[in-house]
C-alpha cells in the first residue's frame, strides 16, 4: 500500500476507534470555525513539458511517451479552512506529486540548449507542488444548503530534471537538463455543499482562470480549469470520512525565471479523505 495511503488508513482507525455521538452531539458543515484535513490521492496524470534555451526552442515532450514516466502516482495532501464570520472562509491545500521515468528514447529530444540523441538511456523525474489559496463568501447559508463565491491563488512549483547517458564511439557520455518554475495562478469559481442528514452530506466545487500577465508582472499566460465532487459521512463529533473525484489541469507558458517555455499538466482520479470540524 502506497505510504500516503497506508498514513490515511491508520489516521481513520484511530479516529473511528474514538467514542461515538449522537447524531446531535456533531459538529455540522457551517457551525465549524476551524476545518483540518488530510487525504490520499489516487490520479491518472497527463503531463507534456518544454523547456526553452537560449539559443533553441525546445520539443514540447510528453512525459509519459517519451520518457516513460508513470502516469499513476499516489500523492497525499492536507488542508485547513478557517471560518473567521459565518459567511467567510479562507483556506488552503498543499499536495505533492513526483513523476519519474526511465526509458531509452526513440527520437531526439531539445531540452534547452541540449540535446539528447535517440538511443540515449534518459532518466526524469518531474515534481509538482500544489498550493490553492482560497478565500470564500457565502451568497446563500442554510441549515442544509451553503452557496459560495471563491476567489484565490493556485500556487504552482515544478522541478523538471533529465540524466542521460549514451555510448558513443566506444565511449560512455553523459548529459543532463533541468528547470524550475513558480507559477502563481489566480482562480476564481463557486463551491457547493448540501447536508442531507446530521452524518451525510455532498459537495461540488469548480474553479477556473484563462489570463496573460504582461511584462512588468510575471511575463506569463496560460488557463487553469479545476472540479470537484465529494462525499462525507460524519462518524464522530469531529471527525469525518469522505471520498472525492478530483479533476485538474494547466496550460501554461512562461518566459521570464529558471523555466523558458510550456507546461501543460493535469490529472484526473479519486480521493480518499480524513477532515476534524472544531
Amino acid at each position: 500500500m502506497p505510504g500516503a495511503l497506508r498514513i490515511l488508513g491508520t489516521t481513520v482507525l484511530a479516529a473511528a476507534v474514538a467514542a461515538p455521538a449522537s447524531a446531535a452531539d456533531i459538529i455540522q458543515p457551517g457551525e465549524e470555525k476551524l476545518t483540518v484535513m488530510l487525504g490520499a490521492f489516487l490520479p491518472a496524470f497527463r503531463t507534456k513539458v518544454e523547456v526553452d534555451g537560449e539559443q533553441n526552442t525546445g520539443d514540447r515532450i510528453d512525459l509519459n511517451r517519451d520518457l516513460g514516466a508513470d502516469r499513476n502516482d499516489s500523492g497525499g495532501w492536507v488542508g485547513a479552512e478557517w471560518r473567521f464570520a459565518p459567511r467567510h472562509r479562507l483556506g488552503f491545500t498543499y499536495s505533492r506529486f513526483t513523476l519519474r521515468g526511465d526509458r531509452t528514447i526513440d527520437r531526439d529530444l531539445h531540452i534547452g540548449d541540449k540535446v539528447f540523441p535517440t538511443g540515449t538511456e534518459v532518466e526524469s523525474q518531474l515534481r509538482l507542488e500544489l498550493i490553492p489559496i482560497t478565500y470564500s463568501y457565502s451568497l446563500i447559508k442554510q441549515d442544509n444548503d451553503e452557496l459560495a463565491v471563491t476567489a484565490g491563488i493556485h500556487w504552482d512549483r515544478l522541478s523538471f530534471r533529465v540524466d542521460a547517458s549514451a555510448s558513443i564511439g566506444g565511449r560512455s557520455a553523459a548529459n543532463e537538463a533541468s528547470s524550475n518554475a513558480n507559477l502563481p495562478l489566480p482562480l476564481f469559481g463557486l463551491r457547493y455543499d448540501h447536508r442531507f442528514s446530521e452524518r451525510w452530506s455532498a459537495g461540488a466545487t469548480l474553479a477556473a482562470f484563462a489570463l496573460k500577465f504582461g511584462e512588468d508582472s510575471f511575463d506569463s499566460q496560460g488557463s487553469l480549469i479545476s472540479a470537484r465532487l465529494s462525499a462525507e459521512y460524519r462518524f464522530s463529533r469531529h471527525f469525518a470520512a469522505g471520498a472525492a473525484l478530483d479533476s485538474f489541469k494547466v496550460n501554461a507558458k512562461a518566459s521570464k525565471g529558471d523555466w523558458h517555455g510550456a507546461m501543460d499538466y493535469g490529472y484526473v482520479g479519486p480521493q480518499l479523505y480524513l477532515l476534524s470540524r472544531f
